[in-house]
């Protein structure tokens, strides 16, 4: 099975694994770096191992808090 993905076969392979996760939502994570990627030309290329212990929180770390992660509508969060 191939291990080096376009976002498209990423989205695909993880609803068959039971890892459902959204274009959208996987756009969002490559955006903000959460996982690995590389772009060439107008692609992103995933290392499929690297979606998995993402997605699985296998590498032994939650995600990361929300006032950590950019935001990329410029939109920042005001505590009241």
């Amino acid at each position: 099975m191939l291990q080096l993905l376009t976002i498209h076969e990423t989205v695909e392979r993880a609803k068959e694994t039971g890892l459902p996760v959204s274009e959208y939502t996987l756009r969002r994570l490559l955006r903000t770096e959460a996982i690995p990627h590389r772009q060439v030309g107008g692609k992103y290329l995933i290392f499929w191992p690297n979606v998995e212990r993402y997605l699985t929180c296998s590498d032994g770390t939650s995600d990361p808090a929300p006032e950590d992660i950019p935001s990329a509508s410029g939109i920042r969060r005001i505590e009241v």
